[in-house]
């Protein structure tokens, strides 16, 4: 059986691309001693040596091919790509099909069990509702001009973590529900101070509606004459993209483009022309700053007497201001300092 092709696929190609599932077939196809130990090296780096199908079923759910897009357009799939994307899942269950005393084959995940055409129909109905390929994982990314969209980590913070500007959160929610949901929606600008939040809580937001298949793309201030060409690539996508340009310049303005999938939400430290929706964040004053270090005291669980907490807030805002950006250090210094055991000092 040494002559015995696995994995010759024709949709999912791409994921023997992995170095891992690439040497994987190598050696199902050869079975030397030297594809063997190449196999189980790239297994051991990877930690998948005590469930090897379920990193394999992984690195197909989030492979990006014709069927993973159509699924997530909505498009009807032709009967010739279902074909052959179940040949593919029955393909690979076949090179899985075996056991080995140098590593354990594990279980794949439920959406995959049969390796067959209702995983098929499974991930239909998970790529419409997720996404496909990069954009399941990732929900933040960076334009960059030679590698196009390079994912970037996830923003840190929910909307809870982000305390007052409740009237400005609720604006930013309904522009944001009404463009995941195909009704008319404005781009938008935040300006005011630095330390506001301004980005925070448009990145916040858009982690909120990531389940309705929102990706946040940045694009920096220097490439913004980029934006019509990143736009056009986007609305080949079926998402909706948010693309985010910070600290923008009262000289700037926005270059035309078309893509109904794309809205752009910019922040500046003052009202700009050429957006529907222009929401101020203003710095507040003591008695809003000490509130959210109340809260955010109150969230985190610091132990810290009532009489004592305004007067240290004071003393750290005139270093550091009284923005929600300064209350948000403050508690998480206080925090640091009480998980060491360490008195906090200014």
């Amino acid at each position: 059986m040494a002559n015995d092709v696995y994995l010759n696929l024709t949709v999912l190609t791409g994921i023997l691309e992995d170095p891992l599932i690439g040497a994987f077939a190598a050696y199902r196809n050869g079975r030397s001693a030297a594809q063997l130990s190449a196999f189980l090296h790239e297994l051991f780096e990877r930690k998948a040596e005590t469930n090897f199908s379920a990193y394999v079923a992984d690195a197909v759910i989030r492979d990006e091919n014709a069927f993973s897009r159509a699924c997530a357009a909505g498009d009807d799939i032709s009967p010739y790509l279902k074909n052959a994307y179940i040949a593919d899942l029955m393909e690979i269950g076949r090179a899985l099909d075996f056991s080995s005393d140098l590593f354990d084959m594990g279980k794949p995940p439920v959406t995959i069990k049969g390796w067959d055409d209702k995983a098929a129909n499974l991930l239909y109905g998970y790529y419409q509702s997720a996404g496909y390929g990069k954009f399941i994982a990732q929900t933040e990314f960076r334009y960059d001009t030679e590698r196009g969209l390079v994912p970037v980590p996830p923003y840190g913070l929910a909307l809870a973590d982000l305390k007052g500007y409740e009237r400005e959160k609720a604006e930013i929610a309904d522009n944001l529900e009404n463009f995941v949901k195909g009704l008319p929606f404005s781009h938008m600008l935040l300006y005011g101070e630095s330390g506001t939040g301004r980005s925070s809580h448009i990145r916040a937001s858009v982690s909120a509606f990531s389940s309705q298949k929102l990706r946040l793309v940045e694009l920096a201030r220097e490439d913004l004459s980029r934006l019509p060409a990143l736009s056009d690539g986007l609305s080949r996508i079926p998402l909706r993209f948010l693309v985010l340009l910070e600290d923008l310049r009262a000289d700037v303005r926005i270059p035309a483009f078309t893509a109904e999938n794309v809205l752009v939400a910019a922040t500046s430290e003052t009202p700009l022309e050429g957006f529907g929706i222009m929401i101020p964040f203003c710095a507040g004053d003591r008695e809003s700053y000490l509130a959210i270090v109340r809260e955010l005291v109150k969230d985190h669980k610091i132990k810290l007497g009532a009489e004592e907490l305004p007067a240290l807030a004071d003393r750290w805002a005139e270093k550091n201001g009284v923005t929600p950006r300064s209350a948000r250090r403050l508690a998480e210094r206080l925090l640091a300092c009480q998980k060491k055991g360490k008195e906090f000092k200014l």
